[in-house]
C-alpha cells in the first residue's frame, strides 16, 4: 500500500468516527453513548446561550483531532513507522494579500521580496522525518479567500509530498455543491479534495468534483 492509499484510509475513518461522534457526542443534548461507539473522546462543544442560542460548534479542530486520533490508531495497527507536526511552516515564502485583495496569494522568492513562511495545518512523516504528505483541514463554507490561502501553499511546496485538503459542512445542498465548486477551482491537480457532510453522513467530495447536483445523484 502506498502513503497516498494510507491517507486516503485514514480520511475515510476520520469521515466515519467525526459523523458517529457529531450524532452522539454534542454538549448538552445528553445523547452520549458507550465510549466503544464512536472510538473517539472528543465533543462537540456548544455556543452559549447568551450570543449562540446554545448552537453547536462545528470547527476545523474537531476533524483535525480527530484525524490526529486515526493516524495513530492506523499506525500502531498496520506498523506504519510514521510521525506528524502541526503547524508546521512551509519551506517556501508566501504573501498572501495584495493592495487589500485576500482572493490572490502568491509564492515569492525569499523574504527580502516581501514573503514570509506560513504553516501547515498537519504534515506526515516518514521514519527519517522527512515530509511525505501536507493536510489542510477546514469546516463549514469560509470565504473563498480562506481556500485560496490554502490551495497556494498546497501548490507550491516541493512536489516530493502528497498533498490534501480535507473539510466537513453541517449540510449542504445545490447552492452548497456550487459555492465549494467555485472555491475549489485553484487547488491544482495534485491536490486531493475530501469534504463530508455530518448531518447526512455522506462524502460529497465527487459531487462537488464533478459539479453533481443532489437531483442529478438520485
Amino acid at each position: 500500500m502506498t502513503d497516498k492509499e494510507r491517507i486516503e484510509k485514514i480520511i475515510k475513518d476520520t469521515f466515519d468516527v467525526i459523523q458517529k461522534v457529531y450524532h452522539t457526542q454534542r454538549e448538552g443534548d445528553g445523547n452520549h453513548k458507550d465510549f466503544c461507539e464512536s472510538q473517539s473522546r472528543i465533543i462537540f462543544p456548544k455556543y452559549s446561550e447568551q450570543y449562540r442560542d446554545s448552537e453547536t460548534r462545528i470547527s476545523e479542530q474537531e476533524l483535525r483531532f480527530i484525524f490526529v486520533e486515526q493516524f495513530n490508531k492506523y499506525c500502531e495497527n498496520n506498523s506504519w513507522n510514521a510521525y506528524y507536526s502541526v503547524e508546521t511552516p512551509t519551506e517556501e515564502k508566501y504573501i498572501f494579500s495584495k493592495k487589500g485583495d485576500k482572493n490572490c496569494p502568491y509564492k515569492v522568492d525569499g523574504e527580502e521580496n516581501g514573503g514570509q513562511s506560513a504553516m501547515i495545518d498537519l504534515c506526515i512523516h516518514d521514519d527519517k522525518f522527512e515530509r511525505i504528505a501536507l493536510v489542510e483541514f477546514k469546516a463549514l463554507n469560509p470565504k473563498k479567500s480562506a481556500f485560496a490561502k490554502d490551495f497556494c501553499k498546497l501548490s507550491n511546496e516541493p512536489k516530493s509530498t502528497a498533498t490534501f485538503f480535507v473539510m466537513i459542512v453541517k449540510s449542504h445542498d445545490d447552492d452548497t455543491i456550487k459555492s465549494l465548486r467555485e472555491k475549489i477551482g485553484t487547488k491544482g491537480d495534485e491536490t486531493e479534495f475530501y469534504c463530508f457532510d455530518l448531518e447526512k453522513g455522506e462524502d460529497i467530495s465527487k459531487k462537488i468534483i464533478d459539479g453533481i447536483s443532489s437531483s442529478e445523484n438520485k
